[in-house]
């Protein structure tokens, strides 16, 4: 008998579709579930780099401040459900498919693209569960992204680099512009740091629509007093207050902009009084696979889905901070629409050696001889594997003693990887401890 088709798996033709960017498509999803939108506040966060981060620290943070989280990212690394969460616990397949019965016409086909039918998926999903707030991640720029149908209590734009030039614009301005698109009248908008351009461009579409602004960057003070690969040690203090000790359980600099954007965006959503320790505190919470994530093992891997320019050079940054083996080797598969040149020459600061694959995607993966060559002008030795699981083996095979395979370049590869290695995402210890809180 064969095996039952999974809900995800029922909207497989709309997973090759380009995006159409609009709102006209995901209304009429949620035309069809009475507009479950509408019946929670939403954090509302777009940005080019870091938004995931943010998500997933705003979503920790107000959890342990006693709200019954829905928190909605994407892409995903290994499974679809990891999109779609309540306090962290990701959405059954029996959930996904009653609503998804839902959406479906009677012709057995869906209106939308794939994010479009997920947005409105987890937009009900949370209704469902009783959510107190929804977190919700921007799949593409602002303005038009499926998710922009919310009705938030705050924004946040956690930063502005080059980045889908080709829909969203060849300078930070006209990115900036698209971006700000989440920014609604009277609701504040948290900003980080970002070019001085950009920044004015928010600021004056903020202005215009009465929302007031916030800079995380100017208001937010985190000094960082150590850093390890399991982590940062923060000195926090928010206005008028007084500095508080966190602890991020993400490694990498960068990740202390990431935490005063999300910081000051859970305070204005939950400025009670005595709430701040338990929102700092949920911080240690934050479970966020995949970004300089190390898994000890022989070889030791790191994960980093470093996408673009800026986010490998933050990668190289952390790498030289935090140190990686001599002998080590990277694996890269990269998108097709991603400055390659910038980011094989962030990567030659510590690797001589790379294996180039193509990721798995069904419109935009760049072929793996395409990145090897990138690679190898760069400086670094490179060969090419179409498959990401054959090219995990490739670079294993050319490892120098205790060296580490590092694995980059988009999500899609690793989580192509990680599948090879068998490291789950969710594993035993993580999901029986996001099942007692929920419980």
């Amino acid at each position: 008998m064969a095996e039952p088709i999974g809900p995800f798996e029922r909207l497989g033709a709309l997973r090759g579709q380009s995006v159409d960017l609009g709102l006209f498509q995901i209304t009429r999803l949620l035309d069809r579930l009475d507009h479950p939108e509408r019946d929670y506040p939403a954090v509302h966060v777009a940005g080019t780099n870091g938004k995931g981060s943010v998500c997933a620290m705003i979503a920790a943070s107000l959890q342990a401040a006693g709200h019954r989280v829905g928190l909605l990212t994407s892409p995903h690394l290994v499974d679809y459900p990891e999109r779609i969460r309540v306090n962290g616990v990701p959405i059954r397949d029996d959930e996904a498919g009653t609503i998804i019965d839902g959406l479906e016409k009677p012709d057995g086909t869906f209106d939308g693209s794939f994010f479009e039918v997920v947005t409105a998926l987890a937009l009900e999903h949370f209704r469902r569960r009783g959510v107190d707030v929804a977190v919700l991640e921007v799949g593409l720029g602002g303005r038009l992204d499926a998710t922009n149908v919310c009705f938030p209590r705050v924004t946040a734009i956690t930063s502005i680099d080059l980045d889908h030039v080709k829909t969203l614009g060849a300078d930070l301005p006209t990115i900036a512009a698209e971006k700000a698109g989440i920014v609604k009248p009277g609701i504040p908008v948290v900003a980080g740091a970002m070019d001085a351009d950009a920044r004015q461009v928010l600021e004056a579409i903020a202005a215009r629509r009465g929302a007031p602004f916030r800079s995380a960057a100017d208001e937010v003070e985190v000094r960082i007093l150590s850093q390890s690969w399991d982590g940062l040690e923060v000195s926090l203090r928010l206005p008028g207050g007084r500095a508080h000790g966190v602890r991020i359980p993400l490694p990498g600099r960068h990740q202390a902009a990431n935490l005063a954007v999300a910081a000051l965006a859970a305070r204005l959503f939950d400025p009670r009084p005595g709430s701040l320790e338990l929102l700092l505190g949920g911080i240690e919470d934050t479970r966020w696979p995949g970004r300089l994530q190390r898994v000890e093992g022989n070889p030791v891997r790191v994960y980093d889905v470093a996408h673009n320019l800026a986010g490998s050079q933050a990668l190289s940054d952390a790498l030289e901070e935090l140190g990686i083996p001599d002998g080590s080797a990277v694996v890269v598969g990269v998108l097709g629409d991603k400055d390659l040149s910038g980011m094989a020459e962030a990567l030659a600061r510590h690797f001589r050696t790379a294996v180039a694959a193509t990721p798995p995607h069904p419109l935009r993966a760049r072929p793996a001889a395409e990145t090897a060559a990138a690679l190898r002008e760069a400086g670094i030795e490179s060969v090419a594997r179409e498959d990401v699981g054959v090219a995990v083996e490739e670079a294993e095979r050319r490892l120098e003693p205790g060296g580490w395979i590092v694995v980059t370049g988009s999500l899609f590869t690793v989580g192509a990887a990680m599948q090879a290695f068998g490291d789950s995402v969710d594993g035993p210890a993580a999901r029986a401890n996001l099942a007692a809180r929920e419980g």
